[in-house]
C-alpha cells in the first residue's frame, strides 16, 4: 500500500507483525532514492510492485539510504542490492557496521544489555531476525550535512539525527518542507495498526535524542514522515514532537523516583519492574523494551552524580546518592 504524499515523495506502508513499517521512494528526473528497505520480504512484495505502478524498474533506483541500524529499516538491503546492483547504498558511519552485518546487529546492539543487566532476546527472536533481515555492504558512510540532487532544482539535505541510535539520519526536502525522520522521534510509544499501544519509545541516548527533537522543532517542517506513524502535517507536526519530548521528561522523573525510593541498591530489571504501568499503556510483556531509554536515563544520572553504580551477583546495580 502506498501513495504520493507531496510531489515526488512516495510513502509505502507494509505490515510489521501487528504494526506497520514505512519506506519512502523519492522520484526525480536525475534518479530515484529509496529510504529504508524494511524487512527482506518487503522489497519483492511491496517496493518492487509499487515501483512498477510508477513505471520504474528496480534498477532505476540510484540511491538507497538506510536511516539507522534496526532490522525493520535495513532488513531488505540485500534483496534490494540484488535488484539494483548499480545503486549507491548509504548510511551514517556510526551505524554502518550493524547495518552491514546482522550478526553484529544482534550481538552488539540488541544484545548490549546481556552482560551488564542480564537482559537479552531469546534464541527464537534472534533466529527470526536472521530470517527476516539480510545486510549488505555500504558504498558510502555519511556524517550528516551531505546534499543529494534528484533533479535540476531538487536538492535534499541529509541530517544527522542521533538518539534512537548514534548514527540515525533523516532527510529534509526544502522544496516541500517535508522531513523524513524514520525513528528519530518516537512520540510516547509505538502503536499497532489498530491504534493500541504496542511498546515504549526505544530511544537510547537521551541528550542526543532531546537535541534532535529540539532541532526538528526549530526546522520549517510542514509535513513529517515517520516509519511507524501516520503522516503528520502542520500543527500535527508540532504536537508529535512536543509529546516526544514530554515523554522523555516523564520517564526521566519516573526513573529518578524509582531509584531514589528503592532504599538501597537496585538492578536494572527491578527498575523496569517498578516502572511497569507507570509510564505507558503498552502490554506488560513489552516492558522489557523500556531498557533502551531507561539505560540512557540511568547513564545521565550517573554522569550527574545523582546515582552510583556497583556490581552485585554479576549485574550492575544502582544506588541513589543522598543530597546534603
Amino acid at each position: 500500500m502506498g501513495n504520493e504524499i507531496v510531489p515526488g515523495i512516495h510513502r509505502i506502508e507494509a505490515p510489521l507483525g501487528d504494526r506497520v513499517v514505512c519506506v519512502f521512494v523519492l522520484v526525480g528526473e536525475r534518479g530515484t532514492l529509496l529510504i529504508d528497505t524494511g524487512l527482506d520480504a518487503i522489497i519483492p512484495d511491496y517496493v518492487v510492485p509499487y515501483l512498477a505502478r510508477l513505471g520504474l524498474a528496480p534498477g532505476h533506483v540510484r540511491y538507497v539510504l538506510t536511516t539507522h541500524a534496526d532490522m525493520d529499516h535495513m532488513g531488505g538491503n540485500a534483496a534490494m542490492r540484488a535488484r539494483a546492483p548499480h545503486a549507491l547504498f548509504m548510511c551514517h558511519r556510526l551505524d554502518q557496521v550493524w547495518i552491514e552485518d546482522v550478526e553484529k546487529l544482534i550481538g552488539e546492539n540488541y544484545g548490549q544489555f546481556k552482560d551488564s543487566h542480564g537482559v537479552a532476546d531469546d534464541q527464537g527472536a534472534n533466529d527470526w531476525i536472521r530470517s527476516a533481515a539480510k545486510g549488505t555492504a555500504m558504498d558510502m558512510g555519511l556524517s550528516g550535512g551531505e546534499r543529494l540532487s534528484l533533479g535540476t532544482d531538487w536538492w535534499l539535505e541529509i541530517w544527522h539525527t542521533p538518539g534512537h541510535t548514534r548514527g540515525h539520519v533523516s532527510v529534509f526536502d526544502p522544496r516541500s518542507r517535508t522531513m523524513i525522520i524514520a525513528d528519530a522521534a518516537l512520540y510516547n510509544g509505538l502503536y499497532t495498526a489498530n491504534g493500541a499501544p504496542a511498546f515504549p519509545p526505544t530511544y537510547r541516548f537521551v541528550n542526543a535524542y532531546v537535541s534532535t527533537i529540539q532541532r526538528l522543532q526549530a526546522a520549517p517542517i510542514e509535513t513529517l514522515l515517520t516509519s511507524h506513524y501516520q503522516v503528520k502535517r502542520g500543527a500535527e507536526v508540532r504536537e508529535f514532537l512536543a509529546e516526544s519530548l514530554a515523554f522523555v521528561n516523564r520517564l526521566d522523573t519516573a526513573v529518578q523516583q524509582v531509584i531514589q525510593s528503592a532504599g538501597g541498591a537496585i538492578s536494572m530489571k527491578h527498575v523496569l519492574d517498578r516502572l511497569d504501568g507507570n509510564v505507558g499503556g503498552w502490554p506488560s510483556s513489552a516492558n522489557s523494551l523500556l531498557i533502551y531509554p531507561v539505560a540512557g536515563h540511568v547513564e545521565r544520572l550517573l554522569e550527574s552524580g545523582l546515582i552510583q553504580a556497583a556490581q552485585s551477583e554479576g549485574v550492575t546495580v544502582y544506588t541513589w546518592q543522598k543530597s546534603d
